[in-house]
């Protein structure tokens, strides 16, 4: 059973995210990141609900050290009653910076976020790599578990080699 295990929440408190027009590190306004994390016999299972206006579930499911990419899949789209679905997500990549360069990125139901493979470090190590459909550089993302097993950090290094986002995440199952 891997230590990934389990059910995190962002601790948006010290979640940051790269400013490229301010060149500094700012609040990270994603508002809620809920991950859970299930592997089996070398197969993780991935599901985030991404932001709270609108909740964006994706997954996928992909076995480390495979050469295959998988898709990253945009799964729901969970807005508000009464509120435009396109305005919301529009209003969201904008703010939460995916509407720019590199981590560029587009929300849509059955459509890939992009297409991933993983890399297996350690118990405690994790990489994800991350490419669009027609091969363009998206992102590495390293995950690194805690030694007490109760947090861990993610680390996502753009196209253009900057740390674009450092997220804390705590174990809540």
């Amino acid at each position: 059973m891997s230590l990934f295990n389990g059910t995190w929440k962002i601790d948006i408190a010290n979640a940051a995210r790269w400013d490229t027009a301010a060149r500094a590190y700012a609040p990270d306004a994603v508002g809620e990141e809920i991950i859970t994390i299930r592997v089996e016999d070398g197969v993780q299972t991935y599901e985030v609900l991404y932001g709270d206006d609108p909740v964006i579930r994706m997954g996928y499911t992909a076995r480390f050290d495979a050469p295959e990419w998988v898709p990253y899949s945009v799964r729901e789209i969970i807005g508000a009653p009464g509120v435009d679905p396109a305005r919301s997500v529009e209003a969201f990549r904008q703010r939460i910076g995916a509407d720019e360069g590199s981590n560029a990125r587009n929300f849509q139901v059955g459509r890939p976020y992009g297409l991933v493979r993983l890399v297996y470090i350690d118990e405690r190590t994790h990489y994800r790599i991350s490419r669009t459909e027609d091969g363009r550089p998206q992102n590495v993302l390293l995950r690194r578990l805690a030694e007490d097993g109760r947090s861990y950090k993610t680390s996502l290094l753009d196209a253009e080699g900057v740390v674009s986002r450092i997220r804390p995440f705590i174990r809540v199952a």
